[in-house]
């Protein structure tokens, strides 16, 4: 009756618990595993009961334990499950395999003991626990709790209940019930409580260690007592050994990095928010790691997942739980190793198994780092039916004390259970029954023992014969627990509507995010160690890690404004001179995988394409404002980009070398690439950023221990307007623009002639600049020159002349509005005419190199015309101007072309780079053009000249070159 009455205290307050949780059932998990299964609210939730998947076996069909005519189980133990030395897994698979079996146990199964005595009797003399002969002595044990309302008959025979979730839901990190799940958390930001280290909380009233002890903490299994004061987690029985203990740590630390992450992706979102797509977030990564890593690392496949299927029922066997899933204990190695970065032993040395039952306080000094590292170095044991000592022959005390043995434990709790016979099992699972004992194990050593202590092959415990028979090739287990395995895990995947692929939440970024993270990742992340193979389940000695440890690199690429730039050279640099590297995508993303991560020196990303891209007059006026001080720039990234010639200045030099790049005289600037990066997360440190060595690539000094995500900031060389368009996007949105339209007068042209063709424009004071591209045909005309008009500030400098393609770009800003009456020419260009044409048909504007295009006063853009006005007859004469020789450089001759405004007087005088007088030339010239025609042996010097036009009105002086 006092069993009874417990159990019914336990059940009313998980059904009162469910009661007072507020859960959007449809998308969220509740703590209890209840509503799950819509249909079946209570199917896999905490204290529902165990399946009876394979037939009852008590002895008396009700509630008597099975099997009172088999073998003790002490002497099944000592006679089978005896190890002597080590018998390392031929698959070699680390301790991760059996402590993460350990970690999904206490996930997903906890049927804890009542009060009804069901201890073991120790055969006289045995030299563990009966030294002296005493026949008395006994292993404790108690059976298993059960449901109150079953036991009463054959037809309802007793049932036990799973107390916790039965989903792998992460309950062991969070709780399955509210009161747990709430002590544990800290109620901002989403986080879990931590204590010092960042290791869980204590049952103290603030977490730490040296507060006292709050009555309310939740329970935690503490049957050693070392002391009073222990962590709490999820789980009850979370402080069962150190490595156990470190796997709860690991997710407790991957919960609250989530939260910091959430929390900068989603400011709006509160405390509960956060803390419930965190919880999805590490159930779905604790899912992914069994099913897609541990399963396949002990041999099981399961068919691929086709969804949620409401008709499964997720909760576990009794025979699961009872036999099947204590498979671990045949793996534990007496010694837990403690590993430091280096790959040795801690000063503290290894600890044995023995020593760190209920003891995970050695955490607290070193951490749990060398426990891990430890566990991925080491061989777990081979899945026998053998059990190391330490388990096995755990004495409470001194020789006669008593003691636990684990092997003769996991027997009779099957017994207790009521679990039928190792053949039954098969059949129930759809194996057939073995008629011989070699038919379990053909191995002698194996079937000869079973023989001696088993009269009948169908009295076989199920534990004893799940871990004596063979194993299948490759696989960790034998056949009977393989079908086992996969059908309670696809249970157990396809019964839970919230497994991580089917969960109605997580976008499919964030799916994938899981897909893709292994038990490895989490580990670097949230730990300080360096270095760890990839397949943590597959051992590996430290000396050989970095040959099988790999990260990936990825990132992203865009500018200041967010474009992504697709095309960038990125490149991994390593020691050994064979670099990775790759071109990022259109949205400006790259992905390195498989990189070797002690092979690894920088991530560096490079383009120097598409120079003109973004590159205006509009920059060279912003720039100009700059360098005045009357406008600085507001971002750095603008100051690099207006630093064109690399020199850490801006200055008026880099407009020089900018306009060449819109006039199309230059492809590429001094000195510098059309583009540079700086790494997104740098934050600069003054107002001088190019004095700053800002981060242009990623340097690795160590190991890359994580996965790297970078990303880096591109910036255009010369645009400082953020026009760049990195994918080559056709452009938009331009038609309803205002226009500035040039005007020429049309003409007839007569071969022979040379005319100076003025440009105008009415709307020249309301605009700050201007930049286009005029083409003329080659074939019918030969550009002379440029000749200045009313616009200020107009040179050459502002043109580029392309005589083969029959192209002139020009590019003109200032900084005030110009005053202009709009009627008088801004500037001639003077053409020869090679045949009869008319004006008109010869020049038309051309963007081929030089878009065109002109800022009002707000700096908005306009576009560009050309407008011919009807002939007039006259042709304006500009004033005086001297032209570029042609050609040059020349060898034999040169012709020096010049124009006078009227009849008169003209002197041409030519120097060297002495400034010393080479040559003089007078003579009266008519008003209009005129050549001067120079033969090279009339100049006693050679290299760079320059000449001199003299009239009485003015002066003019431009280069030439000799080249002898």
């Amino acid at each position: 009756m006092q069993v009874r009455s417990l159990l019914s205290t336990l059940f009313a307050l998980i059904a009162l618990a469910a009661a007072a949780q507020s859960v959007d059932v449809q998308n969220y998990r509740t703590y209890d595993g209840s509503y799950n299964n819509l249909n079946n609210p209570d199917w896999g939730a905490a204290g529902s009961n165990l399946l009876l998947r394979a037939p009852v076996g008590y002895d008396n069909l009700i509630s008597t334990p099975a099997g009172p005519n088999r073998p003790n189980p002490r002497v099944v133990s000592n006679s089978l499950f005896a190890q002597d030395g080590l018998l390392n897994d031929p698959l070699n698979l680390s301790d991760f395999c059996w402590v993460w079996g350990q970690f999904m146990d206490h996930d997903f199964g906890m049927t804890p003991d009542g009060n009804e005595d069901a201890s073991i009797s120790v055969p006289q003399g045995d030299s563990w626990f009966d030294p002296f002969n005493t026949g008395q002595m006994k292993i404790p044990m108690k059976r298993n709790i059960f449901d109150p309302a079953t036991g009463t008959t054959t037809l309802n025979p007793r049932r036990h209940p799973n107390m916790i979730t039965a989903y792998i839901d992460g309950s062991g990190v969070y709780g399955s019930d509210e009161q747990r799940a709430n002590w544990l958390r800290a109620f901002t930001g989403g986080k879990l409580k931590t204590s010092a280290g960042n290791l869980p909380p204590f049952n103290t009233y603030n977490g730490e260690q040296d507060t006292p002890i709050d009555p309310n903490a939740p329970h935690m299994d503490n049957p050693v007592g070392l002391s009073q004061k222990f962590f709490v987690c999820g789980d009850a029985r979370a402080n069962e050994n150190p490595l156990l203990f470190a796997f709860h740590t690991i997710f407790v630390r991957e919960h609250n990095r989530l939260c910091g992450e959430l929390a900068v992706q989603h400011p709006d979102w509160d405390d509960e928010q956060l803390y419930q797509h965190a919880r999805k977030l590490v159930s779905g990564l604790i899912q992914s790691i069994v099913y897609n890593e541990w399963l396949p690392a002990v041999g099981v496949q399961l068919t691929p997942y086709q969804g949620y299927d409401p008709t499964v029922d997720a909760q576990l066997f009794n025979v699961f739980t009872a036999a099947a899933f204590r498979l671990g204990h045949t793996l534990l190695n007496g010694r837990l190793m403690r590993v430091d970065n280096s790959g040795n032993e801690i000063p503290e040395g290894h600890m044995l198994l023995r020593d760190a039952f209920f003891n995970p306080f050695p955490v607290i000094g070193h951490g749990i780092e060398p426990f891990i590292k430890g566990m991925g170095i080491q061989t777990q044991q081979g899945f026998d039916a053998k059990v190391v000592d330490d388990v096995r022959n755990f004495l409470f005390g001194p020789p006669g004390a008593g003691g636990l043995d684990l092997a003769a434990i996991n027997i009779n709790r099957g017994r207790e259970r009521g679990l039928p016979d190792y053949n039954s099992v098969r059949d129930a699972f759809g194996l057939p029954r073995y008629q011989f004992f070699q038919q379990i194990n053909p191995t002698p050593a194996v079937y000869i023992k079973l023989i001696s202590l088993y009269d009948d092959i169908n009295d076989i415990d199920p534990w004893v014969g799940l871990l004596a028979e063979q194993r299948m090739p490759g696989k960790l287990f034998g056949p009977t627990l393989m079908r086992i395995m996969e059908i309670q895990f696809t249970n157990l995947r396809d019964g839970d509507r919230f497994f991580y692929l089917n969960d109605p939440v997580l976008t499919q970024a964030e799916k994938d995010w899981i897909q893709h993270t292994t038990l490895h990742d989490v580990i670097m992340k949230n730990t300080g160690i360096t270095l760890m193979q990839d397949n943590v389940f597959a051992s590996m000695p430290h000396q050989e890690i970095c040959a099988h440890m790999t990260s990936e690199v990825a990132g992203v690429v865009r500018t200041e404004t967010g474009l992504p730039v697709p095309d960038v050279t990125v490149s991994i640099m390593n020691n050994s001179n064979n670099p990775m590297a790759q071109q990022s995508g259109q949205n400006g993303s790259f992905l390195f995988q498989s990189v070797p991560a002690c092979d690894v020196n920088m991530v560096m990303v490079s383009k120097n394409d598409g120079i003109s891209n973004g590159v205006s007059t509009a920059d060279l006026l912003f720039i100009s404002r700059h360098i005045l001080g009357t406008e600085p720039f507001d971002s750095p990234y603008k100051v690099i980009a207006a630093d064109a010639d690399h020199n850490g200045s801006v200055t008026a030099l880099d407009q020089i070398y900018i306009r060449k790049i819109i006039l199309g005289t230059a492809n590429e600037f001094p000195n510098n690439t059309s583009w540079r990066f700086v790494k997104a997360d740098y934050e600069f440190q003054t107002n001088d950023p190019l004095s700053e060595n800002f981060p242009e690539w990623v340097t690795v000094d160590d190991v890359l221990s994580l996965d790297m995500d970078v990303a880096f900031v591109a910036v255009k060389i010369g645009d400082v307007t953020d026009d760049v368009n990195p994918q080559n996007l056709a452009p938009t949105g331009v038609d309803n623009r205002s226009l500035l339209a040039f005007q020429v007068n049309d003409m007839e042209l007569q071969a022979g002639e040379v005319y100076d063709i003025a440009f105008r424009a009415e709307d020249i004071n309301s605009v700050r600049g201007y930049q286009f591209g005029l083409g003329y045909d080659e074939q019918a005309l030969e550009f002379l020159g440029i000749s200045q008009g009313a616009l200020a500030n107009l040179s050459e400098e502002n043109f580029g002349v392309f005589p083969a393609e029959g192209m002139i770009t020009t590019s003109w800003f200032q900084r005030e509005d110009a005053q202009l009456s709009g009627k008088e020419p801004l500037f001639y260009l003077s053409f020869r005419a090679l045949r009869n044409a008319r004006l008109s048909e010869l020049l038309s504007l051309n963007g081929s190199k030089t878009r065109g295009e002109a800022y009002n006063t707000y700096m908005e853009t306009m576009g560009v015309g050309l407008q011919f006005n009807a002939e007039s007859g006259v042709v304006e004469t500009p004033a005086f101007a001297l032209y570029q020789n042609q050609p040059n450089p020349f060898k034999q001759a040169t012709s020096i072309p010049f124009r006078m405004p009227e009849d008169g007087w003209a002197r041409l005088s030519v120097f060297d780079v002495t400034g010393k007088l080479l040559l003089v030339k007078e003579g009266d010239f008519s008003a209009g053009y005129n050549e001067w025609q120079l033969k090279r042996n009339e100049l006693k010097g050679s290299g760079l000249l320059s000449y001199r036009l003299e009239t009485e009105a003015a002066t003019a002086t431009r280069r030439m070159i000799i080249a002898d």
